[in-house]
C-alpha cells in the first residue's frame, strides 16, 4: 500500500497513474479539494496529519511506501513526512517538480532570495511599482513597504479580498483573478501598472512561473524569487511518469 501526500496537481496525477498500474494508493490532502476520483485501487482521505497521526496511519494501513507530493514550499509537511517514514521504517520518495532552472526560460533578470525578508530589504532601496504573485497568505511579509507601490495578485474570493483590505490595500491595488496566466496576460498587467519588480515563488511549470519570467524579460521587469526550502530528500522523482517508472 502506498500513501501519497498530495494537495497538488502533480500529486493527483501521480496517484491516478499509480492506481491505473494496479498499485493500491491512499491519497491524503489537507482539504480534500480537487481530490482524484476514487477507484478500485485508489482511496482518498482529507484532513491535516501531524507527525504522530501520520505515523499511526502508516502503521494502521500497512503502508510500505510514503510518496511526498506536497507543495514545494510546504517545508513542515515534508520534514514531518521524512521523520514519520524514518520512524516507521517505510520508504520515502519525494515528488518534486522541476524548478526555474529546468523551465527553459531566460533567467538573467531573476534575483534569488532565501527569504521574504531578503526580498523586502532589496525593495526598500529600489524604487518602482511591485507586482506580488506569492499569494495572499504572504502579504503580511510586505508590511514594511509603501502599499502605494504594490499591486497584489490574489484569488478572487471574498475572504481573500477582505484580507487584503484589512492589511490596508485599496481596491485599485488588488488584482483578484484566477490563473493560470499566459505570458500575454502577464505582459498586459506589467504594462498597465508600470511594474518594475515581480515577486514570485519557484513553484515550477504548474505554478505558471515560466510565463511570469518570460513576460518579465519582455517588459524589462526584475523577478525577485523566494527560493524553495533546502531539504535533504533521500530519494527524489521529478514527474509522475518518473515515479511510476521507479516503481
Amino acid at each position: 500500500m502506498i500513501l501519497l501526500l498530495g494537495g497538488t496537481l502533480d500529486g493527483r496525477l501521480a496517484a491516478v497513474a499509480l492506481a491505473e498500474k494496479g498499485r493500491d494508493v491512499i491519497y491524503s490532502s489537507v482539504s480534500g479539494y480537487n481530490a482524484p476520483k476514487e477507484t478500485e485501487h485508489l482511496t482518498c482521505r482529507a484532513g491535516a496529519l501531524e507527525e504522530n497521526a501520520l505515523e499511526a496511519l502508516i502503521r494502521e494501513q500497512g503502508i510500505s511506501m510514503l510518496v511526498d507530493a506536497t507543495h514545494p514550499y510546504a517545508k513542515a509537511a515534508s520534514t514531518g513526512a521524512m521523520t514519520a517514514a524514518k520512524n516507521t521504517g517505510v520508504r520515502y520518495v519525494r515528488l518534486e517538480r522541476p524548478g526555474i532552472e529546468g523551465l527553459g526560460v531566460p533567467t538573467d533578470a531573476v534575483i534569488h532570495f532565501e527569504s521574504y525578508e531578503g526580498v523586502v530589504d532589496y525593495l526598500k532601496y529600489h524604487p518602482g511599482n511591485i507586482l506580488t504573485t506569492t499569494g495572499s497568505r504572504e502579504l503580511v511579509r510586505y508590511e514594511a513597504l509603501d502599499k502605494d507601490r504594490i499591486f497584489v495578485r490574489v484569488l478572487p474570493t471574498s475572504k481573500v479580498i477582505a484580507e487584503c483590505e484589512a492589511l490596508g490595500y485599496k481596491p485599485s491595488r488588488i488584482i483578484a483573478m484566477q490563473g493560470p496566466f499566459s505570458q500575454e496576460m502577464n505582459v498586459a498587467m506589467m504594462h498597465a501598472f508600470d511594474i518594475k519588480y515581480l515577486t514570485t515563488k519557484d513553484s515550477g511549470d504548474i505554478g505558471g512561473v515560466a510565463e511570469k519570467i518570460s513576460a518579465a524579460a519582455e517588459c524589462g521587469v526584475k523577478v525577485l524569487c523566494v527560493d524553495r526550502p533546502n531539504l535533504a530528500y533521500p530519494e527524489v522523482c521529478r514527474t509522475p511518469e518518473e515515479l511510476v517508472k521507479l516503481l
